[in-house]
């Protein structure tokens, strides 16, 4: 039997570090990797309050993902899976944290998805940081 060759191609990006505000973080250009995980941490101060959502775009170039969507700043918020127990989470629901800490590890579907970033949509309290691992086997 002849031994599998497996290589695989990753890197490991910083999307929010730290955020204490509403926003986007750092646009990521995945269109040449299958699979993403993404690594959420709250401050560990017991007190966040605040949504995250994930969002994705196929188009050319990078959207505004703070601005609303259109037809020239067309973007969606993708739906996530809970690494936990397997668990979908709607896009447009994304993951709230009510005065406590997360710590989760999520996979999203990045199938022809060419940007890729994680925005805050509404915070109250607390920090957050989210890291992407990328990877593809090739």
């Amino acid at each position: 039997m002849w031994p599998l060759k497996r290589t695989r191609k990753q890197a490991l990006f910083t999307i929010l570090d730290a955020a204490n505000s509403t926003g986007k973080g750092n646009t990521l250009k995945v269109e040449e990797f299958r699979n993403i995980i993404l690594s959420l941490a709250t401050d560990g101060g017991g007190d966040a309050a605040l949504t995250i959502k994930i969002q994705g775009s196929i188009s050319n170039t990078v959207p505004d993902f703070d601005a609303v969507q259109s037809v020239a700043n067309h973007w969606e918020y993708l739906s996530i899976v809970d690494l936990e127990n397997n668990s979908a989470i709607s896009g447009d629901t994304g993951i709230s944290v009510a005065t406590a800490d997360d710590y989760r590890l999520l996979e999203v579907n990045i199938n022809a998805i060419r940007w890729l970033n994680v925005n805050v949509t509404a915070r109250t309290e607390g920090e957050v940081t989210v890291k992407a691992l990328l990877f593809t086997n090739e």
